[in-house]
Parts: structure tokens; C-alpha cells; sequence
């Protein structure tokens, strides 16, 4: 079996392979600085942290058995044609939620501390932080604050847990509101619970609106120009999700104009970003990398879901956290 690693992440690649090795299997990185195509053409598994995974793709690969997304989010594979070609496509739709939400809470924290004013005061050098007061630049706490979950699925339930240690007053949407798993009781960690017609009701009442939802076509543009203005001027906005949920044109215009107090985004609309677009120069705009969900705990955990789905293919199995189920019956 070829198994093909197609990734930027060389921690993921390395363990992975490691852990291929261990059961004598033989994982391959495809060199991303090289034309992927030609790599791909006698793979049987295809391990995807990087590409669009299109029908071009999908035609040069004849022995493909899997699509692995090495995340949640499949919307860069073209999961309809693998399914027209009876080729699974799986994903990691847990191993991060901890990662991601405790990123979620460190943005929340860094916009209420009002961190990225003090470190540009400072030049940001951080010595002179250690040895001078800033008496003029205010945080706040989050304790009473609302928090605005969108998206109440694996990572948005975390977030809840840990916001709700903070004191705050969570509200959420999510697509069945009523639907409730064995294990977990939304509203322990949740005040009010609504689902997607409450979007706009509930925008006007959040200190802090976090996206936690998959881009799709029905999320695309999900937050644009009159979500953003209906927002109170105070009001953050954080996405870990997908950048496309949000229009980007709206958003550079409410933090110009000071419409909300400012957004925290670990995803973006083309990455790596170009360094001169407009909304990375904004003092009130703050991206980390696109490495919410990546740690030394959330890798392992990947990297076991990966190989525990190669496994089971490798002996006619279905992949336990399959996307196209219509591969199954």
C-alpha cells in the first residue's frame, strides 16, 4: 500500500511515519515544492493537511482508496466526485477540539487584555514591558460578559466549558439545538440555546462572537456586512473556523471605521497571507498562523485516527470517521 503524505506540517509527517513504521507500513512525503500530480499517480491513500484535492487530482491517482483529511474541514476536497469514484474521504473531527478551543479562550483573553495596544506601544519589545507600566491602557475581564457561540458542535462545547470558568454568559446557535448526545448536556456549560434564525437577534447582545462552524455552501458569508454592523461597537469577533465564513471586504470595513472593537482570526483567505493586504495592517485585526489545532497532544491524536483509518481500509474496512457515507451501505 502507497501511502502518500501530502502536508506543510513536519510534525504530523514525522509521526505519522513513525507510527507507520511500527505496524512495517511505509508512509511517503510528497515534496510540495515539486509538481504534486506526478507524486500522487500510484497512491493508494493520500494524507492531505495542504491541497485542494480536485477532480485533476483524483484522475491522475487510478488506485486511490482514501482521501485523509488530516483536520475537520473537507470543503478543499472534492468529496462528491471521490464518492462517484468510491473513494472514501475521512477526517479528524475531534483529535483538536481541546487545541482549538483553548486557542479560542487565549484570543478572547489577548483582545480583553488589550495586549497587541500595549506590546505597539512598547515597539514591541518585550523588556520594556518587564520594566515600565502602561497606567493608560485598559483591559477587561470577561467575567459577565456574553459570549456568542456559532456552531455548537465538538470544539464549540469546549469553548462553553472553558468560558464558562471565566463567569460568562454564553449563548450559542447550532443547526439541532434540540438534539442532545448520550454523554454531553449543553446546558451545563450553555445559558441559552437557539438555533440559526436566532443569528441576527443575538448578534446585537455579544461582547465576543466565536465562529465554530464548517464552511459550506449554507456558512459561506455567513457573517458579512449587516451581521457586522448589527454588533455592538465594543464586540469581538474570533474565528478559528474558515475565513470565507466571514465577508472579508465587510470586516476591513467595520474594524476601519471602528464599527466593532476589533477580530481575532487563526485562518484566512489565502494562506499563507500576502503580507501587504490591508487587513493584516490594522491595529485592531490579530491572525495567528493557522495553528489553533496544532499541539504535541492534538498531533498524537491525529496521527492515531490516521493510522487507525489506514488500518481498517488496509483490511477491507470502512474508515471509522468516513464522510461520503454513502460509501458505506
Amino acid at each position: 500500500m502507497r501511502i502518500k503524505i501530502l502536508t506543510r506540517a513536519s510534525e504530523l509527517k514525522d509521526s505519522l511515519i513513525s507510527k507507520l513504521n511500527e505496524i512495517e507500513l511505509v508512509g511517503e512525503e510528497v515534496n510540495i515544492n515539486q509538481p504534486i500530480i506526478p507524486q500522487l499517480s500510484d497512491a493508494d491513500v493520500l494524507v492531505n493537511g495542504f491541497s485542494k484535492i480536485n477532480k485533476s487530482i483524483i484522475d491522475a491517482s487510478p488506485k486511490l482508496k482514501m482521501v485523509h483529511q488530516s483536520g475537520i474541514g473537507v470543503d478543499n476536497v472534492d468529496v462528491d466526485y471521490c464518492t462517484s469514484k468510491s473513494i472514501y474521504v475521512a477526517n479528524v473531527p475531534l483529535a483538536n477540539a481541546v487545541s482549538v478551543a483553548e486557542h479560542t479562550i487565549f484570543f478572547m483573553l489577548y483582545l480583553a487584555k488589550n495586549m497587541k495596544n500595549v506590546v505597539n506601544k512598547n515597539s514591541g519589545m518585550m523588556t520594556s514591558l518587564m520594566t515600565k507600566r502602561e497606567p493608560t491602557i485598559l483591559g477587561s475581564e470577561l467575567r459577565a460578559k456574553t459570549l456568542f457561540i456559532i456552531g455548537l458542535g465538538a470544539t464549540g462545547i469546549e469553548v462553553a466549558k472553558r468560558a464558562k470558568s471565566f463567569g460568562m454568559h454564553i449563548i450559542a446557535i447550532t443547526k439541532d439545538p434540540f438534539s442532545r448526545k448520550p454523554d454531553i448536556d449543553k446546558t451545563l456549560f450553555v445559558n441559552e440555546i437557539g438555533g440559526p434564525e436566532m443569528l441576527s437577534k443575538w448578534l446585537v447582545r455579544a461582547d465576543y462572537v466565536s465562529l465554530h462552524v464548517p464552511l459550506a455552501e449554507e456558512t459561506a458569508g455567513l457573517i458579512g456586512e449587516n451581521e457586522l454592523n448589527s454588533m455592538k461597537n465594543s464586540s469581538f469577533l474570533i474565528n478559528v473556523a474558515r475565513a470565507p465564513i466571514v465577508d472579508k471586504v465587510a470586516l476591513f470595513r467595520v474594524l476601519t471605521n471602528k464599527k466593532i472593537a476589533g477580530a481575532a482570526f487563526d485562518v484566512f483567505w489565502e494562506e499563507p497571507p500576502d503580507l501587504n493586504d490591508k487587513l493584516l495592517h490594522l491595529d485592531n485585526f490579530l491572525l495567528s498562523p493557522h495553528v489553533a489545532g496544532w499541539t504535541f497532544e492534538s498531533v498524537d491524536a491525529i496521527t492515531n485516527i490516521i493510522l487507525t483509518n489506514i488500518i481498517r481500509i488496509s483490511h477491507g474496512n470502512v474508515p471509522l470517521t468516513i464522510v461520503n457515507r454513502e460509501l458505506t451501505s
